[in-house]
């Protein structure tokens, strides 16, 4: 959920932009407001996929209903102290990740302020093809200039619109 709120915040939604064949929001929040109705009805849909097919087709052990994938048959003792541990690091980690994304549009709905700080960030600056510079490097006192490579190259074919 951060990554899908940082990437939409730093300018890169093609998926949106093509679902409403137009430029979206950067907040991710109006973003998430411009989409259509039937876009949140797929996404509604391939949750009710997860659900149905982890409660009927591949269910999990009675005595492990969190077990989904089967990992449970891999280790070969449950009480191995490095594996309590593992565990315990990903479930804090899992709760961090949901305080994490609580903060975010909490701050944003509270104060509008949705880190749109990280356009400016360097390294994220070659993901977005808008025309701006990547970097603020000196290039020609090194021998030249250096032209991005395109990562998404322009459809041979327009958007109706």
């Amino acid at each position: 959920a951060c990554l899908g709120w940082f990437h939409t915040a730093a300018g890169w939604h093609p998926v949106g932009d093509a679902a409403v064949r137009s430029s979206i929001s950067d907040d991710p929040l109006i973003a998430a407001q411009q989409l259509p109705g039937a876009g949140w009805l797929q996404v509604l849909f391939t949750l009710m996929c997860f659900e149905w097919l982890t409660a009927y087709i591949c269910t999990p052990p009675k005595d492990q209903p969190w077990d989904v994938l089967g990992v449970s048959d891999l280790i070969a003792d449950e009480k191995y102290p490095e594996w309590k541990d593992q565990k315990m690091r990903e479930l804090n980690n899992g709760r961090l990740a949901m305080v994490g994304i609580i903060g975010l549009i909490a701050q944003d709905a509270y104060t509008g302020e949705y880190f749109g700080q990280i356009k400016n960030i360097c390294a994220l600056r070659m993901f977005a093809n808008d025309g701006n510079p990547v970097c603020e490097v000196e290039l020609f006192k090194y021998g030249g200039s250096y032209e991005w490579p395109m990562i998404y190259p322009e459809a041979p074919f327009s958007m109706p619109v």
